[in-house]
């Protein structure tokens, strides 16, 4: 580019080398001695114009002949940037689009999916595991909910049963209180006998042999009714509780004698009656009293 702007700006300067004429009223002398020393105007200018044509081929030549080292320079430019790309010959055309280039980007593509895909798996595998310890955490704590649960079951249960046995003796001990503190009614003044009479009796043999004849000969009810009666009095008429009013056989209060229609009595006799008018209206039978006194130590 240099030297064809060199080549321009010697065309443009060759104008100036012509000679013009002198103006009118100039002195003929000079000019004489001018046109002596130069050739005539005539010849001087094909001269000229042969000069500017030899340096124009002169330049066309230099140009022609230095345009192969520019191709050159132009090839060894595109050969040096393959050869730094690190491309063959053969691929400076199409390198950097279809060459290594990418293959390398199809490389660093595959690289971060298998990022990605390693990524994703880690946070599937954490995920579960973390699943996993809250599964265990809830099953422990519904465990843990199970037998606390059943324990307070078992502890309401208990304190139930407990209650109900308390609350079963404490009746038990408030009734046998009740019996206790209850007014003996007045006992009528004994009619003065003569001492030598003794009272009047309405059965013979002994006590035991009387009771299981008004049990009908049932041996297994008179079994019940000798225990239970021998606890109580040993079968001894005119035993006396000396903390309260029971008497007799049977160990009646004097508000369980008004109960039985039989008033009270020192006949061993009547007081079997009574005792068997008695156990038969609360407990039905000697067996079911005699049962009832061992549970409870009264009947």
């Amino acid at each position: 580019m240099s030297r064809r702007t060199t080549v321009s700006s010697s065309d443009e300067q060759l104008p100036a080398t012509e000679v013009l004429p002198l103006p009118a009223g100039a002195e003929e002398a000079p000019i004489a001695r001018r046109t002596r020393r130069q050739p005539p105007g005539g010849l001087r200018r094909p001269t000229l114009y042969l000069g500017v044509a030899a340096a124009g081929a002169i330049l066309v030549n230099v140009l022609v002949g230095a345009e192969p080292d520019a191709r050159a320079e132009a090839a060894v430019e595109p050969a040096g940037i393959a050869s730094q790309l690190d491309l063959g010959s053969q691929q400076t055309g199409t390198a950097v689009a279809d060459g290594r280039l990418t293959d390398r980007l199809g490389q660093l593509a595959a690289n971060r999916s298998q990022r990605e895909a390693a990524q994703v798996a880690a946070a599937q595998a954490q995920a579960a595991a973390d699943q996993a310890v809250l599964d265990a955490q809830a099953a422990e704590a519904a465990r843990l909910a199970a037998e606390a649960q059943a324990a307070e079951e078992a502890r309401i249960a208990a304190e139930a049963q407990a209650a109900a046995e308390a609350q079963a003796a404490e009746e038990a001990a408030a009734a046998e209180r009740a019996a206790a503190r209850a007014p003996a009614p007045a006992a009528p003044a004994p009619a003065r006998a003569p001492a030598a009479a003794p009272a009047a009796s309405s059965g013979s043999g002994s006590f035991q042999d009387y009771a299981l004849g008004k049990l009908g000969g049932d041996q297994a009810e008179f079994s019940c009714l000798e225990s239970l009666w021998g606890k109580e009095s040993g079968w001894n008429p005119n035993a006396q509780n000396p903390n309260s009013t029971a008497y007799g056989i049977p160990q009646f209060l004097d508000s369980t004698w008004a109960s039985t229609g039989i008033a009270k009595t020192s006949d061993g006799y009547r007081q079997i009656d009574a005792g068997l008018i008695y156990i038969e209206n609360r407990y039905g039978s000697p067996c079911g009293a005699w049962a009832h006194s061992k549970a409870k130590g009264w009947y």
